[in-house]
């Protein structure tokens, strides 16, 4: 029986629908199946060399079948997709790109090789290089589907973190990312150390149980360095990127808004917008810093020496404070490359990626009026930034200048007689910058004074701007509490600034994430104290507190001695100073209904 769909206006039959559908459906199961099979393999064969290197040739096969199963299926899952729609909807549900890349990929090298034994080897690294792409791909690809289903985005938002972190820990304990014994025997991490040592990554804290660069391997080095990429941007925005890449449909509305959500952006539309300058301006101002700190290592060979640059960039503006040197950049403080460009990547990183495109457009509007005002006379409103940009600006020059000069003088107070002022400034200004969740270092921080790590608590505590690659409470939520407490002084019932009136449920979500986050660094400190039974360390643990809180990563030289249960709490604490405390509220919270209703007011002493 034939019948016509008046939506689309093709005749289907009504008896064979069902069938094909089913087909298609033990298709896509077919294909994930394939994609599983081949995701294990290549951990295998990558993650265990022993394994490997005894079974080259059945790791090689397996992965062959993996990607045949998921070509052949792919293949016909378009046929019988476009026998059901147009040619445009099959080729965006059913892409033939990953199949089609790897038969040419085969063909030219069958057709080079000289032996057979060269020949399978080739082949097994051109499909687990293809194999690889379409694991990433399809996760991501998941990612999106499911930021367009979800109800909760702070739901979605907990849980790709959660699920970046119990990845990374995954591949942190394969024995490839581990570095060689001394026997040159590469040895599995511990789960605690591969734990703690993803969830850093994976939030940007950058505080480390084992040294980074002498612990971890090249290919460890390489798995923290795409966690602390995909932690500072979020793998929801790789996801919505890809998908704008693959040329699909326009982000669903219930995915732009778990996108707004994660980049903090004023409207679904906005979301959309920012995306494609977030990535833009993300590969553009790394890239540029790993050119300008490729002088930090001179002596190393090219080759190493862009990798060192990239790592340490890319860390930098993603607030990670990472680094492949054993000691930071301890001694480096007046190289012109560290209070230089690397403090830009942190800045750029910390003022979040709506003020930079709102910075952008401004800038964009000012030149385009001046361009034709010199042409013709041009009238209408200015350009102006949004009250939320100048926020982050004044708030983050004020935060810059307390801490430098309160750092400088501080530590002053106590400096070597000989000790050099240019010196001691560099340093001063370095620490103020990554106070604010970078995680560097070039002084020991052990070796501070009482009063330094009580500034360096409360620069850690405010953190970066909203919708950055930074944590703590944030410095426009300590701004309106400022600006709160300035009105009440002046008797005023409205939070205002820059001529615009600040709402209230901001000012008052303000207050509850200043005190949700003080309860959460209190909390931590007092059961770091009963874990390490240390009070005479209780700065150092109020100091470890804060700086894992605000996902910052610097610390006073007792992370890699603390104690199973207070690696443990940190990491958990680490979690919340990325999520956020209200994200991970909201996420816990069950919906209810609207009420109907309000109780009627009643005041209260408040002292």
């Amino acid at each position: 029986m034939v019948e016509h769909d008046s939506e689309t206006g093709v005749l289907h039959d009504r008896f064979a629908l069902p069938k094909w559908a089913d087909v298609i459906g033990r298709l896509r199961r077919s294909e994930v199946t394939a994609i599983l099979v081949g995701a294990v393999v290549l951990v295998v064969h990558a993650g265990f060399t022993g394994v490997s290197a005894a079974r080259v040739k059945e790791m090689t096969w397996l992965i062959l079948a993996a990607m045949s199963c998921f070509s052949l299926c792919r293949c016909l899952r378009l046929i019988l997709e476009t026998r059901q729609s147009n040619f445009a909807t099959a080729i965006r549900s059913a892409s033939p790109v990953f199949p089609g890349l790897w038969a040419v990929g085969l063909l030219w090298l069958w057709s080079a090789a000289d032996d057979a034994a060269g020949n399978l080897l080739n082949v097994g690294i051109w499909t687990e290089i293809v194999l690889a792409a379409v694991i990433v791909f399809s996760v991501l690809s998941g990612c999106r589907s499911l930021a367009a289903k979800t109800q909760n985005s702070a739901v979605l938002l907990v849980g790709s973190f959660l699920v970046v972190i119990a990845l990374g820990t995954l591949l942190l304990k394969l024995p490839v990312c581990r570095a060689p014994s001394a026997g040159g025997v590469n040895e599995s991490a511990d789960w605690n150390v591969a734990l703690f040592t993803a969830t850093s990554a994976s939030c940007v804290t950058g505080l480390i149980v084992e040294p980074t660069g002498s612990y971890w391997s090249p290919t460890g080095h390489a798995v923290i360095f795409g966690l602390f990429q995909v932690g500072g941007l979020g793998i929801l925005t790789f996801g919505a990127f890809v998908a704008v890449l693959s040329g699909r449909q326009g982000m669903q509305f219930r995915e732009a808004r778990t996108l707004r959500d994660m980049l903090d952006a004023e409207t679904v539309q906005g979301s959309r917008r920012l995306l494609l300058t977030i990535l833009l301006f993300t590969v553009g101002v790394e890239a540029v810093g790993a050119l300008l700190l490729q002088g930090l290592w001179p002596d190393l060979p090219l080759r190493e020496r862009v990798w060192q640059a990239t790592f340490h960039s890319v860390s930098a503006f993603c607030n990670a404070g990472f680094s492949l040197r054993d000691d930071g950049f301890q001694g480096m403080g007046t190289l012109w490359q560290v209070w230089g460009p690397l403090t830009v990547l942190i800045l750029l990183g910390g003022l979040g990626f709506a003020v930079i495109h709102d910075l952008w457009r401004f800038a964009a509007v000012r030149l385009r009026r001046r361009v034709a005002a010199s042409m013709f006379h041009v009238d209408g409103q200015r350009p102006r930034l949004s009250v939320h940009t100048r926020l982050v600006l004044y708030s983050a020059v004020a935060l810059l200048v307390v801490g430098t000069m309160g750092w400088f003088v501080l530590e002053s107070l106590e400096a070597p007689a000989g000790d050099s002022v240019v010196g001691r400034f560099a340093d001063a200004w370095f620490q103020s910058v990554t106070f604010r969740t970078a995680g560097f270092n070039t002084v020991d921080h052990q070796a501070m004074n009482p009063a330094t790590k009580l500034l360096a608590i409360f620069l850690m505590f405010v953190g970066a701007a909203p919708g950055s690659t930074g944590g703590g409470v944030k410095t426009v939520v300590l701004a309106v509490t400022m600006l709160n407490i300035l009105a009440v002084l002046r008797g005023r019932s409205r939070v205002e600034i820059f001529g615009r009136c600040i709402p209230t449920t901001q000012v008052s979500r303000s207050l509850s994430m200043i005190a949700v986050g003080i309860f959460i660094v209190m909390a931590t400190t007092g059961l770091l104290v009963v874990f390490e039974r240390q009070p005479d360390r209780f700065l150092d643990h109020l100091y470890e507190a804060t700086s894992a809180f605000g996902t910052v990563g610097v610390s006073a030289g007792i992370t890699s001695d603390l104690s199973m249960p207070s690696r443990l709490l940190i990491c958990v604490v680490m979690f919340l100073g990325r999520v956020g405390p209200i994200t991970l509220l909201l996420a816990m919270a069950v919906p209810g209904e609207t009420g109907r209703f309000s109780y009627p007011e009643e005041r209260v002493s408040l002292g």
